[in-house]
């Protein structure tokens, strides 16, 4: 099996594929700068085997990264558990894909993912919207290139916001409001504004880059936060799931080719 990570300022994601490239195994373990690899082995052995999966049967490892600093720790994790052959998605790891912007080399490797996978499907122009701490937009043209990015802030990021500037603003988990979209009271007017808000704002996005890439334009939606605002979303998008963890696995085939 094939041990795909995806590193979130948040969560981690952890994903096993099985040798026909299915995607047999989702979990998440939180984003902890403090612990150890030894720590994270554990933690990554623990998850794991509650959703039925050995890590003594992964024979290989690819990871992206948004958070430098557990980069190094979760190869190192792997490398303990599993014993196996890890790739990082970096600059010097085949992709396939072109990317016109003006360093290459210091492109988010989940955007690359994202794109990887996006270009595979053949449906171009296409966008990728991501949804975790921050939400991003990756565009690519007709060709498939990888052309430019938007970043925005998160929802979770907007409702901690919320609570820390503003005196009379509590804290609350990021729900669906009971009340609609006027709010009877402020955790519904809260959550409204999020929810109803940041969704404006992707269809507003999806508009603009329309304009700019065609209107032909093919919009995914994908990350953690993807299932609750989909449904506030005027614009038409294509919901899939863990679009990084596919997109690692492509990465994988184009640079390994023994058997996982």
């Amino acid at each position: 099996m094939l041990l795909a990570i995806n590193i979130q300022n948040s969560a981690i994601t952890l994903g096993c594929f099985d040798r026909q490239g299915n995607l047999c195994v989702v979990s998440h373990i939180a984003s902890e700068t403090r612990q150890t690899a030894e720590q994270y082995a554990c933690g990554i052995d623990s998850v794991l085997r509650l959703r039925g999966c050995d890590a003594g049967k992964i024979s290989g490892a690819i990871i992206c990264s948004v958070v430098p600093a557990l980069s190094g720790v979760l190869r190192e994790a792997v490398e303990i558990l599993c014993r196996c052959e890890v790739v990082n998605v970096s600059s010097g790891v085949k992709t396939g894909l072109s990317i016109r912007m003006d360093n290459p080399r210091v492109v988010g490797s989940d955007l690359v993912c994202v794109a990887v996978e996006a270009a595979a499907k053949k449906q171009l122009p296409a966008l990728v919207i991501d949804m975790n701490t921050a939400v991003t937009f990756t565009a690519l043209d007709e060709s498939g290139a990888l052309v430019g990015s938007i970043i925005a802030p998160g929802m979770r990021i907007g409702l901690e916001s919320l609570h820390t500037k503003a005196a009379q603003l509590p804290s609350i988990g990021l729900t669906r409001p009971h009340t609609g979209l006027l709010g009877k009271n402020t955790m519904d007017a809260m959550a409204s504004g999020m929810l109803n808000g940041t969704a404006s704002m992707i269809d507003g996005m999806i508009g603009r880059c329309r304009d700019q890439l065609g209107d032909n334009l093919t919009v995914y939606l994908t990350g953690t936060d993807a299932e609750l605002a989909a449904p506030y979303l005027t614009e038409t998008v294509r919901r899939v799931d863990d679009m990084v963890l596919y997109g690692l696995h492509r990465i994988w085939m184009k640079n390994k080719r023994r058997e996982i």
